[in-house]
Order: structure tokens, then C-alpha cells, then sequence
């Protein structure tokens, strides 16, 4: 079954007649085969609709404010609708000013002033927008149909602040918008408004996607999707590629004004993932918020802030040794409903921060019963958040440091391992986001000494594909290096004639995607980063030399050399995707993996060192840390003592011991024993030690698992750090066959279509300090490279057994490669 797209469009995403116009190419590139819309009202609607609610003094007058709106209105439906269509669609807008002229008369005479009035006041606005976009889609070609979002989510009557019936809502949404969905029309649904309004439109899209069990839930904005800090303070501020929902939970709350915290808890109750794009630019990749970590090696992604705090300090020494004092302290604060931010506590006082301040005088003559009250106005909140952030040591010293001179009035660390979050004066907030985005997030982006080629490339003239490999090996990229090679290709590729991409997959550390400017149906992939160290190119007429030889840079310039040849024969649906980070943690294909044009594509050819050969399947990895204790002492008396190497050593023999799985299909499981460590001295018994190990994987992770932890037992602690599955992949007629026994990004890359694995050079040559790949071979990665992408066009499309021919999932855990 095909799961619905929710494709929610906020208000400057339907300002105007030319905002609808991309509305509508976004919903035909980027909904999938079954799109939902969700319109808010145009940019100003509600503020301008409660505005008129609130002061009405008459009917007529509170509509006055009101016609520059309805005009833009008419004029979108004019531009983009036929004759008859906008005559047909402005008699809908005035039986909406009939309604509102109606509710505003209500409002004088005094005969319904509550909440509900306004909420349905204000409702008007998405329901205006939505048919609007309905009759422009029909415009386009679509098969739209507007659906009464009433129809569909029920709440309570609790205005302002209603509350969904998720039941209900899920049984109505699926009757209205299933049989829908099922004849091959899109619903689109004002936001905002229900069976009682609930609170904001992107929480009306998670509803809706989360009844529906959407495959995606899309919030089109007017940025590039979530920041790592607010750019009207950080210039260098970037899109943040993918956030767990805890992380964008934090980050909402905290300031940041893309996405608002309750908007994403249907969908993380469904396991929904959120995506937030531009509609001004709607190729850019944007955020895309799942509930699956994503870790960056600098582990902070983004530093939110929020100005106009107030703390509260509370200081009693009835504190000391009392129970229920913390709880009469908080009752205070729910019973005047002001909410509590940042909380630290001593053994005789209580610092707190609040946002809202409205109650606060009543608050505090009742807080001066438990104790002394000082109030400090005029303070701001700083968040560092990303996974991790408490399991990682040394983020606190780089925080605090970056910011020695600044004085800290009140820190606090997360219940989760997500955020570290202090208090700073107001009038210094911007200096501390400042520095603290150029300690945390921000890399030395000063050019690396690169090769830059005698000649620049033209459109349509040959390349030499050996002498473009020794361009390419000549540049670092080691695994978190990445930028100088992906500005060059950058530039290369565009003096070429592509469309080039470059977009962050963590700070500094870009991703490279081009095309022809045709929807892209057959990308071609590997990773640019090498593993350490450095090895500049040497030629000795049969053989290129140098790091990355035949695992990354000559495959690089085999697959730009073949989708020339391609281009020159006629064939523009190509792509080109370059990612970081495969050989640590495939960082660059995840992030990939949430580009937007990616659904676009059928099939994605992964280069690897291969020889040549199409992988019909690829072993997947497992990594994982063994710890174990000891109890120190002199070395002298080791019967006085536990040696925590001896332990680890015992564990490993039984490991190495043990008959791990075999798959007839993968062949064995191996294991390997890649890094030990513990101790302090030679004369010291050693308190702790700890092995680093690589499983590649045959058969379910689980099996591994299994059998790891009976084997351990209760004799070491394990942490799992990556998981890549087993995969079995797309295989051609024709094409020499082979399964490898290493593990790659296409587990990562599930969006980008039927997964191919192909590459010149050999995995026994990688990674060493002879690395080499034979001239002719790299040849002969070309020829195979053209022929392949050939192949699938003409639909010669084969599968090794029990392959999967579609979207592959995406691993349940992060993912180590290489």
C-alpha cells in the first residue's frame, strides 16, 4: 500500500498569486501519488481576522480592516483560475464575508463574546485559503476536492485551548479522506479550524498525517528548514539536514520559530517523520525531523535561545533536609499557570527562569511564605542541543570556555541526554550565540591547497578519467575534511553544465548533488572522503597511485567521465550525488537520504571498489565497545586486586573462540578485535579496560546480538555504537557478478530508488599505503558505468535472489560503513 504525503503550506507559502503557482508544482513533484494538502491562511489573514473579532464595535467597521485582504484574495483567483472558475470561487468569499459580518454583529451586541466566537472568527482565514488552493490545483490539472477540516478533527470545546480526541479524529479523518485517496483525489483542508478550533495549522497537518498513517508529513515554510542558530545574530548559520524529534522538541521550545513543540507530537506518537522545506526554494533538502538519532562527531547541532526571561531565586533553609518543599514551591506557579523553563537547585534555594509574567506580582508575595524572593529581570536562556550531549565528554569545557568572560547566572543540564541550557543577561545573549556557534559549529573553511586543473573542463569535451583521478587524489578530503574537494568538484561540475548542490550534512562537511536540470531517474553515488593519511597521486604508467585510488577518487572520476559520455549520447535524466562520511559513520547518506528530489529517482549506482564486478549483496556491520572494571591495587600483590585487562583478554579468547553465523547467500560472519585500551602503569592493577570490535554481519543483527551477550554475560558492559544490515541488491544480465564482504552507504540511501553496487579497483588495495588502481581498469569502470545506466534505462532489470526491487527501509540505528 502506497502511504499519503501531508503536504502542509503555511502562510507566506500562499501569499500571492505566485506563492499558489509554486504551491501547486510542489505538490505535484513532492506529494508522492497520494497527497493531502493543508492550507493556513495568507500571510496576515488571522492576526488581521482576530484582530477585526477584537475590536468590534460594529459589524460593518470590523470588516473595514479586513477588504486589502479579501482583495488579495481575488486577485489570486483572477490570475490563476478561469473566467467562470473565479466567478464561481468569489461568490465562496462572500458567503464568508456574509458569515463574519454576521459573527462581528454578535460580538457588539454582546450576545457571544467568548473564545469559541473568535476561534471561529479567525477560522474563516484557512477555509478562505483552502478552497482558494482547492480551485487552483483543478486549475492545474489535479483532481482536488476541499474537504471541511471539521469534518475530519474533533476536539474538545475548551476554547482557546482545545484538545484533539485522537479516535475520533483518526475514525473521521479516514472516512472522509480514505475514499478519497482511494479514487485518485487530493484533499486539501484548511488548518486551524475543526469541531472546535484546536491551535495552529501544523498541528492540524500531524493530526491528519498521523490518522492517515502518512509516509511523511511536509511543512513548507519560508526557510530552509530548521537553523543552528537564529541568522539575524549568526551570519554563518546553516540548515540543520536531520533532527530527532527530541532534538526539534528542545530547539522549539527553546526559540526556534520554524516549528512549533506541539506540532511534532502526533506525528512522533505515529512515528511520522517531519519534513520542513522552503517553498521559495523548494530543491533545497531542508530538515527532516524522524525519531531516529543522528549524531554529528561534533555531537552539538544547533544553539537556541530566548530573550525576555526573568529568574526567580527562592532561598529558605527549611529546604535542608525537608521533603515536600519543592512541591509547594511549583503549586505556586500551576496555580497561577505561568510555566517554569530552567530550573536549578542548591541544599537551600531554588533558581528559576519564566517567560510569561503576568502573574508574577502574586506569585512572589506567595512565594515570600517559604522564603527569601529575588526576582532578576531583563535575562535570556541559551540551549545547546544534539544527541548525545551528556554521554560526550569535554562539550561542557568547550561551552564554558568560548564564553569565560561572560558571566553565567544559572545553568542546567537536561533530564535527557539532549540539551545543556544556562541563563546569561539579555544584553549579552547575541555575543554568547555568537561565539558559541564559532567554537561548536562552525570549521576553519579556509581553502585547502587543491590541484586545480591547467584547463578548465567544457561542456561536450572528452575527459581523461586518469588524469582526473590524480586531480581528485591530489586533494585531502580525510573523513571530516571534506570541503575542499567538494568545492572543486562543485566548480568543475558546473563549468560542465550541471545544476550543483552543495548542502551541509553536519558543519562544514558538504554534500554534493548535481543534475542536468531533468528530474535526475538514475543518480550515480559514492562517498568523498578517504581514510587517514594523505597520499598524494604518482602515475608509473600502468598503475595510478595515491589515497583514494581505488576507493573513492578514481571511482569519483570514472562516474563523472561515464555521465559525460552519457550526456553526449543524449541521456540528461542523470544525477550525480556525492557524500561525506562513509568510512566513520555515513553521516552524507543519511542526510542524502532525506534530500527531497531523491523520491524522483528509480534507480542509485554506489560506487565501491568492486573490480568491476555488479555486488549482487554487500555484509552489513555491526560495531560495538566492550567495557570491563577491575579493582586497581599494586601489581606487586595481584591477589589483592582484579586486573580489568585480564578480564577483557578472557572475553575476547571465549569471542575469537566462538563459531559466529553463516549464510549460504553472505557467506561467514567475521569478527574482528579493532582497538584495545585500558591501564595506567605497569605497576598498577588496571582499574578499567575496554575493546573496540567489528562484526560483519551475514544474518540478522539480532542473532549477533544474541550470542555477543550470552558470551559476555554479566563480565563487561556492551555498547552498541552502528548498525548496518545485510543487503542484497539489484543484479543485470550480463554484468560479472559477486556478494562483498564489506559494508556500504546504500543501506542509507533508500529514498533514492533500486540500489546498484559497481566500481573499478579492489577493496585488498584500499585503505593501505601502496593503494593503486590499474589505468585500464578505471577505463573500464567508465565502459561499465555507461553500459549499466543503459541497461536500466532500456529496462533490462534483473534481481539476485529475494533482492528488494523498491525503496529499501532505512537501518534502525546509525550506521558505520567501510
Amino acid at each position: 500500500m502506497t502511504y499519503p504525503i501531508v503536504v502542509k503550506f503555511g502562510g507566506t507559502s500562499v501569499q500571492d498569486a505566485a506563492a499558489f503557482e509554486r504551491a501547486g508544482g510542489i505538490v505535484r513533484s513532492h506529494g508522492g501519488a497520494r497527497p493531502v494538502v493543508v492550507v493556513s491562511a495568507l500571510s496576515g489573514m488571522t492576526d488581521a481576522l482576530l484582530a477585526a473579532a477584537a475590536t468590534a464595535h460594529d459589524g460593518t467597521a470590523a470588516l473595514d480592516s479586513l477588504e486589502p485582504l479579501f482583495e488579495r484574495h481575488r486577485q489570486v483567483a483572477r490570475q490563476l483560475l478561469s473566467t467562470a472558475a473565479a466567478t464561481t470561487w468569489c461568490t465562496e468569499l462572500d458567503r464568508s464575508i456574509h458569515s463574519l459580518t454576521d459573527l462581528a454583529g454578535r460580538i457588539t451586541r454582546g450576545a457571544d463574546t467568548g473564545p469559541a466566537l473568535h476561534d471561529e472568527f479567525a477560522a474563516h482565514g484557512e477555509h478562505l485559503a483552502a478552497t482558494l488552493c482547492s480551485a487552483v490545483l483543478e486549475a492545474r490539472g489535479f483532481r482536488a476536492r476541499y474537504v471541511d477540516a471539521r469534518r475530519c478533527i474533533v476536539t474538545t470545546d475548551e476554547h482557546p485551548a482545545a484538545v484533539p480526541l485522537l479516535a475520533e479524529t483518526r475514525t473521521r479523518t479516514q472516512g472522509e479522506l480514505g475514499p478519497l485517496l482511494d479514487v485518485g483525489e487530493i484533499p486539501v483542508l484548511g488548518g486551524y479550524v475543526a469541531a472546535a478550533a484546536n491551535g495552529g495549522s501544523d498541528y492540524s497537518a500531524a493530526l491528519i498525517g498521523a490518522s492517515l498513517s502518512a509516509s511523511e508529513i511536509q511543512i513548507w515554510t519560508d526557510v530552509s528548514g530548521v537553523l543552528t542558530a537564529d541568522p539575524r545574530i549568526v551570519r554563518a548559520a546553516r540548515t540543520i539536514p536531520r533532527l530527532s524529534y527530541a532534538e526539534a522538541a528542545e530547539l522549539a521550545y527553546f526559540g526556534a520559530k520554524v516549528l512549533h513543540p506541539r506540532t511534532i507530537q502526533p506525528a512522533m506518537d505515529a512515528g511520522i517523520p517531519v519534513r520542513i522545506c522552503n517553498s521559495h526554494a523548494p530543491d533545497d533538502p531542508g530538515t527532516l525531523v524522524t525519531a531516529e538519532a543522528d549524531i554529528w562527531p561534533e555531537t552539538v547541532k544547533a544553539i537556541a535561545h530566548k530573550r525576555g526571561i526573568t529568574i526567580v531565586q527562592v532561598a529558605s533553609a527549611r529546604m535542608l533536609g525537608a521533603y515536600g518543599f519543592l512541591r509547594a514551591l511549583f503549586d505556586v506557579f500551576e496555580r497561577h499557570h505561568t510555566a517554569v523553563d530552567v530550573v536549578a537547585t542548591s541544599e537551600v534555594s531554588v533558581s528559576l527562569s519564566v517567560e510569561e509574567t503576568a502573574a508574577l506580582p502574586q506569585i512572589v508575595a506567595e512565594l515570600r511564605r517559604l522564603g527569601e524572593v529575588r526576582v532578576e529581570p531583563r535575562r535570556a536562556v541559551v540551549c545547546i542541543v544534539g544527541e548525545g550531549l551528556r554521554a560526550t565528554p569535554g562539550i561542557a569545557a568547550r561551552v564554558f570556555d568560548a564564553i569565560r568572560d561572560i558571566n553565567v547566572l544559572l545553568v542546567s543540564q537536561g533530564a535527557s541526554q539532549v540539551n545543556l541550557t544556562f541563563v546569561v543577561n539579555d544584553a549579552e545573549v547575541g555575543e554568547v550565540v555568537t561565539r558559541l556557534h564559532a567554537a561548536l559549529l562552525e570549521r576553519d573553511r579556509a581553502p585547502t591547497s587543491v590541484a586545480i586543473p591547467a584547463a578548465r573542463p567544457r561542456a561536450g569535451a572528452p575527459l581523461d578519467v586518469c588524469q582526473l583521478a590524480r586531480q581528485l587524489i591530489d586533494i585531502p578530503s580525510i573523513s571530516g575534511e571534506e570541503a575542499a574537494i567538494a568545492r572543486f568538484l562543485a566548480e568543475y561540475l558546473t563549468d560542465l553544465g550541471y545544476r550543483v548542490a552543495l548542502a551541509d550534512a553536519a558543519p562544514g562537511r558538504p554534500n554534493l548533488f548535481a543534475t542536468t536540470g531533468a528530474a535526475p531517474r538514475v543518480v550515480l553515488c559514492t562517498h568523498l572522503d578517504t581514510v587517514p593519511p594523505f597520499i598524494g597521486s604518482h602515475d608509473d604508467g600502468e598503475f595510478i597511485a595515491g589515497r583514494g585510488a581505488c576507493d573513492s577518487k578514481g571511482i569519483l572520476a570514472a562516474q563523472i567521465v561515464a555521465a559525460e559520455r552519457l550526456r553526449a549520447d543524449g541521456f540528461a535524466e542523470l544525477g550525480l550525488l556525492y557524500v561525506v562520511d562513509e568510512e566513520m559513520g555515513s553521516l552524507g547518506a543519511r542526510a542524502a537520504n532525506a534530500h527531497p528530489r531523491a523520491r524522483e529517482c528509480r534507480y542509485v549506482i554506489v560506487g565501491e571498489p568492486t573490480e568491476n564486478k555488479l555486488a549482487v549483496g554487500c555484509k552489513g556491520s555491526l560495531r560495538a565497545t566492550l567495557r570491563c572494571s577491575g579493582t586497581g591495587g599494586h601489581s606487586a600483590y595481584p591477589e589483592r586486586g582484579t586486573s580489568a585487562i585480564d578480564g577483557l583478554l578472557h572475553i575476547l579468547t571465549d569471542l575469537r573462540a566462538a563459531t559466529w553465523p553463516v549464510d549460504d547467500f553472505f557467506g561467514a560472519t567475521t569478527f574482528n578485535i579493532g582497538i584495545i585500551g585500558g591501564g595506567t602503569r605497569t605497576n598498577v592493577l588496571a582499574s578499567e579496560a575496554k575493546a573496540d570490535l567489528h562484526f560483519r554481519l551475514v544474518t540478522d543483527v539480532d542473532v549477533v546480538r544474541h550470542q555477543l551477550e550470552d558470551i559476555v554475560a554479566d563480565r563487561a558492559e556492551i555498547e552498541y555504537l552502528s548498525v548496518t544490515p545485510p543487503m542484497r541488491l539489484t543484479g543485470m544480465p550480463g554484468f560479472q557478478q559477486c556478494v562483498v564482504g564489506f559494508t556500504t552507504d546504500v543501506a542509507h540511501l533508500g529514498h533514492w530508488g533500486a540500489p546498484l553496487l559497481l566500481g573499478p579497483g579492489s577493496m585488498l588495495e584500499a585503505h593501505t599505503a601502496h593503494e593503486r588502481i590499474a589505468k585500464a581498469e578505471l577505463a573500464g569502470g567508465v565502459d561499465l558505468y555507461v553500459e549499466l545506466v543503459r541497461s536500466l534505462i532500456a529496462g533490462h532489470v534483473s534481481t539476485a535472489a529475494n533482492a528488494r526491487t523498491g525503496k529499501l527501509p532505512m537501518p534502525f540505528t546509525r550506521g558505520g560503513t567501510a
